[in-house]
């Protein structure tokens, strides 16, 4: 069975019919992720947002102009937080007995070191958003596994927030992380997944891909009549 992605677990925990549907969608990189991660790599040294909005155009051209005042924006929000330079970036970890995968974005040092991870989402008041205590639980397994030691805590980069935040993964945690793997695995051996009944329809990316009996084929949508 293929390895599946972190992120496609998360998506599952949240909805099985997200998941079903993710399988088939071709995702272009969102300019939101374009402008996060280059802001990421700039975190620990002083920050211009100038000088970044080069690099992110050189990344991206076709990137709406649009994103330069929200790049200010993270910018000055950032400039309030100390952050730790990193050694490593963009480090792939994975676990065999999970059968999953992810990419760190930053390695802190320290020993052991601390893996960070950055999100594109406002932080929330406090702590972190559940989805990311699922994250988190399938990171410190494929960090164990690939790189050998076992992180204390998960850091979570709000950068729209310029907040930084810890996670240490609690057992249900880990129990939900399994379980949305199992109903995965499931829906890949051919499981017609079923919405929940606390499905987060509103706001979900792919929501006009979805109806209420179950996951539609994105074909479908363009067939005319």
């Amino acid at each position: 069975m293929r390895q599946k992605s972190i992120s496609s677990i998360v998506a599952c925990h949240a909805c099985p019919v997200r998941y079903e549907l993710m399988k088939s969608l071709e995702q272009a990189e969102p300019e939101r992720y374009t402008v996060a991660k280059q802001l990421s790599y700039a975190l620990g040294r002083s920050l211009d947002a100038a000088v970044l909005w080069e690099d992110i155009r050189l990344v991206s051209p076709e990137i709406s102009d649009d994103w330069q005042p929200v790049l200010e924006t993270w910018v000055d929000a950032c400039t309030e937080t100390d952050w730790q330079p990193a050694d490593e970036y963009d480090v792939r970890v994975s676990s065999v007995r999970l059968g999953v995968g992810g990419t760190l974005d930053r390695i802190l040092p320290g020993s052991p070191p601390r893996c960070a991870l950055m999100r594109v989402t406002e932080a929330p008041e406090a702590g972190v958003w559940g989805a990311d205590r699922i994250r988190a639980a399938c990171f410190v397994v494929c960090i164990e596994e690939t790189l050998g030691f076992s992180p204390s805590e998960i850091i979570f980069e709000y950068l729209a927030s310029g907040i930084t935040r810890s996670c240490v993964p609690e057992p249900r945690d880990r129990r939900r992380a399994l379980q949305a793997i199992r109903t995965a695995d499931a829906i890949d051996a051919g499981m017609v997944p079923r919405k929940p009944r606390n499905a987060p329809c509103e706001g979900c990316f792919i929501a006009d891909a979805c109806t209420v009996s179950g996951p539609k084929k994105l074909s479908d949508l363009f067939k005319k009549d």
